[in-house]
């Protein structure tokens, strides 16, 4: 069964709105309250809720000018689920004028910025109404361009056989800090931009990194030349490592697998590519850690064992050799894992399970804790 999304009405006079993001990916789960979409008018924001328990079913992108009442998603019972558009449902609203509508939001950050507004309108891509996203993304883009018209790297750019990989760190959270942390440390590689679609975050710096805008700023970025490779810090969003992976293989923008110093990756082992190995880890001879996955400090990779891609490994997360993994797998802390089991993919382990037996696709492992708390005593 399909419940539709529909585009609300913001203020009783617009006949569309701007889809300007969307706060939860394609094909996830989503809790009936749970902000899914953020759209735009000239004149206001407004968030939008679900308004059931289900699975999102994306029918527009972001960025698309929608009329107001056409569906935009689509809620479903089951992950495998299609979910059927309404007949009769229009395409996103083209707007071929040479003078392109704005909303609000994305003029008070132009005008803050000195931005001609014309010529916001002629310069950045596409046709429908620009939205705050576009104008953060053409901030970037300039800086950029500035950065290097503004003069060539005296060592960088005359050597750039021998020089550090320059690294985009995409996400600006608590997992940036440990990946910047780790890089600090890391004598080949070295952070140069971090983007986060938190528009509070724009402009200013983590451990001396600049955030530069949101997602729409990572092609320009890479253009301009302003790093090399990319990482995914997030560790909380399987679903959002694994779409920016997409995304970065669609641009042609390649991954780099960052590996604090304390960790020990032993000489056989395997390495795909997009990983984040943190600190005191260990990988066993002749394991195979494929594209993606997020370890946290202390996961033991035992030898022969082989990891599929996005995975997110709690700290403490222990395995025998000789164990396999699947795809999309979510460790909770201080996981024990015995030897030769199979964990099947898109499963969730919970903090404190003690594996015995294979686990199959899709399945929660929850440990259940048995303590008791209590007042100290006076004389003890």
């Amino acid at each position: 069964m399909t419940r539709v999304i529909t585009m609300p009405m913001i203020n009783a006079n617009d006949e569309s709105a701007v889809l300007s993001i969307w706060a939860k990916p394609d094909k996830s789960f989503v809790r009936k309250g749970e902000v899914v979409a953020v759209v735009e008018t000239t004149k206001a924001s407004f968030d939008v809720e679900s308004e059931h328990d289900g699975y999102l079913n994306i029918f527009v992108v972001s960025g698309s000018q929608v009329k107001i009442g056409e569906a935009i998603a689509g809620i479903c019972d089951h992950p495998g689920e299609e979910a059927q558009r309404p007949s009769g449902t229009e395409s996103p609203i083209e707007d071929g004028g040479a003078d392109r509508s704005i909303t609000k939001k994305a003029e008070i950050t132009a005008v803050k910025a000195g931005l001609d507004l014309k010529k916001v309108q002629a310069e950045i891509p596409g046709s429908g109404t620009i939205t705050e996203a576009d104008i953060v993304a053409y901030l970037a883009e300039r800086r950029a361009r500035a950065s290097v018209a503004g003069g060539k790297d005296t060592v960088d750019d005359a050597y750039p056989q021998t020089r550090q990989q320059r690294l985009l760190v995409i996400g600006g959270g608590l997992g940036a800090v440990q990946v910047l942390d780790s890089l600090s440390r890391i004598e080949h590689q070295r952070a140069t931009a971090i983007i986060d679609d938190d528009a509070a975050l724009h402009g200013k710096s983590i451990m001396g990194v600049p955030v530069l805008g949101g997602q729409g700023a990572i092609e320009s970025l890479f253009q301009a030349g302003l790093f090399d490779l990319a990482v995914v810090s997030v560790s909380t969003s399987i679903g959002f490592r694994e779409k920016m992976a997409h995304k970065l293989e669609q641009l042609h923008i390649p991954m780099a697998n960052v590996i604090d110093p304390t960790a020990r990756v032993q000489r056989n082992a395997v390495l795909g590519v997009g990983n984040v190995i943190l600190a005191f880890c260990h990988v066993g001879s002749c394991a195979i850690v494929g594209n993606g996955n997020f370890l946290s400090p202390y996961v033991d990779i035992e030898h022969h064992c082989t990891i599929a891609d996005f995975c997110t490994f709690g700290p403490g997360v222990m395995m025998s050799s000789l164990v396999t993994i699947g795809d999309r797998v979510k460790f909770g802390t201080g996981v024990f894992i015995e030897p030769k089991l199979a964990i099947g993919g898109d499963s969730i382990v919970g903090s404190g399970a003690i594996l015995t037996r294979n686990i199959p696709p899709r399945s929660i492992v929850k440990t259940r804790v048995n303590y008791v708390v209590r007042p100290r005593s006076e004389s003890a």
